[in-house]
């Protein structure tokens, strides 16, 4: 070989290909290692955001309740006894009640294990500890027992947190009132009254990867004070029927009955063409107007009726009494009488009414105009199914 021509040896050949090795087996390792560390750390975050939604689901649930209350507020030493938190509210749909609770001292034997926060709801009370009952894991890898208290309003300005040990908030003044508790008509699966007020449940949720505490305020809590509500029914609802419950009116009939008529001519006269008098003169009618409608009882969903009767007349004693003649005039402005002299019985009575209506006497003429505008309402909506919601 000449001197000039360069190259490597052996030996460096393979010192260059054991350091290449090792520096390839330690970027392995680096590599594996970070993998692993981003698994875990995907584990921690999916951990951590799920007791993120707890929180946030509970507070979200807290508005909608009328009473959050604990019927076992801390578990004893017993293998199935729990820590559980109660949530009530009612709407149009009927009560509602859900859950949270945790068997500490369960192990993966158990049907509910010791380390997950379980969710039941039902309409019905749920009972404390229950393990027939079963609900859904809302959290795994709870390590400590959920922990529950109840602090009255008046009691927050002292409250310390769980974990930090200051006040819960600076902005709790020294004097909070307390709103006493409303019985809400139920019952909880002890027998006992559930109550609305003020106090604030506090849970404590501890995981492996975080913790919370969490202070939970009905949010639809009766507050100490009476609303008094007022609601109008549509022309087609009415309480009067044989039950106490409301109808639902569907059709109106009106009915005319009269009870006298007389024909009345005035002292006053005028003077015709050819020089003879006519004294003029009017019709005094009393009867009665009874207005049937006909609905749905609200207790079988049968048929039931409804009839509403009103005197009518359209002689005014406020107005005609002590004067003769009385005031004759007509809706026209003419003197021909109280009305004109036709013959009531041959109509029918809503026309009849319609022709009426103008001579009543003020007495009877409101009352008979309103229940009229009523029985029009009903049978027409009742005919197409809606409500008419003037009245």
């Amino acid at each position: 070989m000449r001197a000039a021509e360069a190259g490597f040896s052996l030996l460096e050949v393979l010192i260059a290909t054991a350091l290449f090795g090792v520096v390839a087996i330690g970027a392995f390792e680096g590599v594996r290692q970070l993998a692993a560390g981003m698994r875990q750390l995907t584990a921690r975050h999916l951990a951590y955001a799920s007791l993120e939604r707890l929180t946030a689901q509970l507070r979200a649930e807290a508005r909608s309740a009328t009473a959050i209350w604990s019927s076992s507020p801390a578990a004893g030493g017993g293998h199935d006894d729990c820590a559980q938190v109660d949530f009530f509210t009612a709407d149009a749909a009927g009560p509602k009640f859900w859950s949270y609770r945790n068997f500490p001292h369960h192990t993966g034997a158990d049907a509910v294990a010791g380390d997950v926060l379980e969710r039941l709801a039902g309409t019905a009370p749920i009972a404390p500890c229950d393990t027939t009952l079963h609900g859904a894991v809302v959290l795994a890898g709870v390590r400590a027992p959920l922990g529950v208290d109840v602090v009255a309003a008046d009691a927050l300005p002292a409250h310390r947190d769980a974990y930090l040990g200051e006040g819960d908030s600076p902005f709790v003044a020294a004097s909070v009132p307390v709103t006493a508790p409303v019985a809400l008509g139920v019952t909880d699966a002890s027998g006992a009254a559930v109550r609305g007020g003020n106090a604030v449940v506090e849970l404590r949720i501890e995981t492996g990867d975080g913790s919370r505490v969490v202070d939970l305020l009905p949010g639809v809590f009766p507050s100490g004070f009476t609303e008094v509500l007022r609601y109008t029914c549509s022309e087609r609802c009415d309480v009067g029927h044989d039950t106490a419950a409301p109808k639902t009116l569907t059709a109106c009939a009106v009915a005319w009955q009269t009870a006298w008529s007389t024909y009345v001519q005035w002292n006053d006269y005028a003077t015709n063409p050819d020089g003879s008098l006519a004294f003029p003169g009017g019709w005094f009618i009393g009867g009665t107007f009874t207005f049937t409608y006909t609905g749905t009882r609200a207790s079988d969903g049968g048929t039931d009726t409804l009839a509403k009767s009103y005197a009518a007349t359209n002689w005014d004693a406020a107005r005609d009494y002590g004067a003769f003649p009385p005031d004759r005039s007509a809706p026209d402005g003419s003197s021909a009488g109280s009305f004109a002299p036709w013959d009531v019985r041959a109509e029918a009575a809503s026309a009849w009414l319609a022709d009426f209506a103008p001579y009543l006497a003020r007495s009877s003429g409101t009352a008979v105009a309103a229940e009229q505008r009523r029985c029009d309402a009903v049978q027409r909506d009742g005919a197409n199914g809606g409500f008419y919601a003037n009245g």
